[in-house]
């Protein structure tokens, strides 16, 4: 089940948002404070499986687009990040936004699958405050 993030869901959601920052490639770090923070700023979609949240992405809007920040799912190959980015994507045309952007890791082949799978396409490439190559993606929804 997705839902949009509900402050009754903060403290679990942070812990996965946590836990999701260690398995990227290479691994993210945020503190539990600090990603709270951030939480209540950021639109957030989670996904709840027997009422546990094992599965979250968060955006904000700039202007007519959707900037993608985050998207993890604990359990890999089960689906779930590709109903986060749907629920997305159908947010996103409920509000008349033109496309959908993001950046990933140029190492993390499978990442890089999962959103070209989905119909993103990368325009770009730049390079992360740590040097680390970073492609620049985009999902057209016009």
């Amino acid at each position: 089940m997705i839902e949009k993030l509900k402050s009754r869901d903060i403290e679990q959601t942070t812990k996965v948002y946590v836990k999701g920052l260690t398995m990227e490639n290479p691994k993210g770090y945020a503190t539990l404070k600090e990603t709270a923070n951030n939480l209540k700023k950021l639109g957030c979609f989670i996904h709840k499986s027997n009422n546990k949240i094992d599965g979250l992405i968060t955006f904000r809007k700039r202007g007519n687009n959707i900037i993608l920040d985050f998207i993890c799912s604990l359990k890999l190959r089960k689906g779930i990040g590709s109903k986060l980015i749907n629920k997305l994507t159908a947010y996103s045309l409920s509000k008349k936004i033109n496309s959908i952007y993001s950046n990933v890791s140029g190492k993390d082949k499978r990442v890089i699958k999962f959103y070209h799978s989905l119909g993103f396409k990368k325009y770009g490439e730049k390079r992360s405050k740590r040097g680390l190559l970073l492609y620049k993606i985009k999902l057209s929804l016009k």
